[in-house]
Parts: C-alpha cells; sequence; structure tokens
C-alpha cells in the first residue's frame, strides 16, 4: 500500500483512493457467493489498514479517500479515523440511505453514475439538491475496459467529474479539455501484477503525462480576461500601420 501511496504522489496525483467494503456485508443471494467472498475477504481493508493508508497519506502530502458500501463503515471512516470525504460507487447511487448519511458525516461526497439513466441521474441531482455544494458527481461508463465509443463524454455536462475505464489516457485528456474537476482511474503499479484490475488501470508513468496535461491545460486557459501579453504588445508596436490602403 505504502508503495502505490508513494508512487501516486510522487506521479502528481491528488487524491489516492481505496475501497472499504467488507466481506460479511455481501449479500448472500450474489452469484458464486462463496468464491466472491473468499475473494473480498483476501482483500479486505483492517482498520489498522486504514490508519495506516490515513497516516501515509499524510506523510506524502495526498489525499485520503475510501468507497464505502455499509453505514457502518461510514460511521468508522468519519468518526474513528476522521477523513473528511469519500466515495459512492455506481450502483449504490440510488441507495439514499447511504447518501444521506455521507452527506451528514463528510464535508465531500463523490458519486459514480455508471448504470444509471438520465432519469435516474436527474432524480439524484433533485435528492441532494440542498447539499449540492458537498457532492461531485462522476461521469462513469460501468464496463471494464469501456471502449471509445462508449465513453459518451457528451454526457459530461452537469457532472465535475470524469471516471475512466478505458485503457488509454485520451479519454481522460479530453475530460479534463472539457472542464471536469476531476479525474478518476485505476491505479497499478504493474500491468503484470495479479489481480482483477491491474491490465485496465494506469501506471506511475502515465498518471504523471496525465498530471502534466491537467497543469497545461490550466496554462492555456488562461484567466478569461482579455488582455495583452508582454508578445503580444511588443507585435503591435512592430505591425501596427504597417500597411495602408488607397
Amino acid at each position: 500500500m505504502e508503495a502505490m501511496i508513494k508512487a501516486a504522489a510522487e506521479a502528481g496525483v491528488d487524491i489516492v483512493k481505496f475501497q472499504s467494503f467488507k466481506a460479511e456485508k455481501l449479500r448472500k443471494d450474489y452469484p458464486d457467493y462463496k468464491a466472491n467472498y473468499a475473494y473480498y475477504k483476501a482483500h479486505e481493508l483492517s482498520d489498522s489498514d486504514h490508519y495506516f493508508i490515513v497516516e501515509r497519506c499524510q506523510h506524502y502530502n495526498i489525499e485520503p479517500l475510501f468507497t464505502v458500501y455499509d453505514l457502518e463503515t461510514v460511521s468508522f471512516l468519519a468518526d474513528d479515523l476522521g477523513v473528511g470525504q469519500v466515495k459512492i460507487a455506481s450502483p449504490d447511487m440510488s441507495n439514499w440511505e447511504l447518501i444521506d448519511r455521507c452527506l451528514e458525516k463528510f464535508s465531500r461526497v463523490f458519486i459514480s453514475t455508471g448504470m444509471h439513466s438520465k432519469t435516474e441521474i436527474s432524480e439524484l441531482r433533485t435528492h441532494v439538491y440542498n447539499r449540492a455544494s458537498q457532492v461531485v458527481l462522476l461521469h462513469c461508463v460501468s464496463q471494464y475496459p469501456t471502449e471509445p465509443k462508449d465513453v459518451n463524454l457528451s454526457k459530461l455536462l452537469g457532472h465535475q467529474g470524469f471516471s475512466d475505464h478505458t485503457t488509454t489516457l485520451d479519454a481522460s485528456k479530453l475530460a479534463i479539455s472539457l472542464g471536469a474537476d476531476y479525474v478518476e482511474r485505476h491505479f497499478t503499479l504493474s500491468r503484470h501484477l495479479p489481480g482483477r484490475d491491474h491490465h485496465i488501470s494506469s501506471t506511475p508513468e502515465e498518471f504523471a503525462e496525465l498530471v502534466a496535461w491537467r497543469d497545461m491545460v490550466k496554462v492555456m486557459m488562461g484567466s478569461g480576461v482579455r488582455e495583452l501579453s508582454p508578445g503580444e504588445l511588443a507585435s503591435r508596436e512592430k505591425f501596427a500601420g504597417r500597411f495602408y490602403g488607397n
């Protein structure tokens, strides 16, 4: 865990996210329950893991974020761990009880909108209307990986961010150029590591490239105020009145 936090921080990433699932919370009617329970149990973070992550994030000056799936963990993250932000994954986008509890406990709540219709996303906006300043909606397509033809970034409008499951940086770069405040991508130290997500995840080198793109977009967008730069003033001095018509 520390190696990933350190690598993300060195790449210029602002936030590193971990999953706070509890294997015992897995529905008993979930497909292949025994196999999935064994998988989640093996990858479950202990309470001490959470404390370690927060401490290491403080050490490397990067923000911790956890995806939460149950009310008990909400209380642990807010009251015991003391974190100020949380993520709600796409399957829980319409879980009003979980959303409301998170809005009570955290100053910032990220919510992915994958697998939900335009109508359902509108219902979410209505539900959080009075707490909208706390909520960051992430446009998301829940396909792993997402093909370029399915990204549908025209739907970014009205979302503050983009949860990207494509295999290249192109969609993330476009989202940043379109004004996304947050871009989320899976992260790995190596695509050759064992596990479900490493093959669709980005390396530290790719994240560094994306951070450089973000910073260049900020520079190119400028202040939005039309002011002549020193270089343009020099060109004006040089070229003004150069040609005269009859």
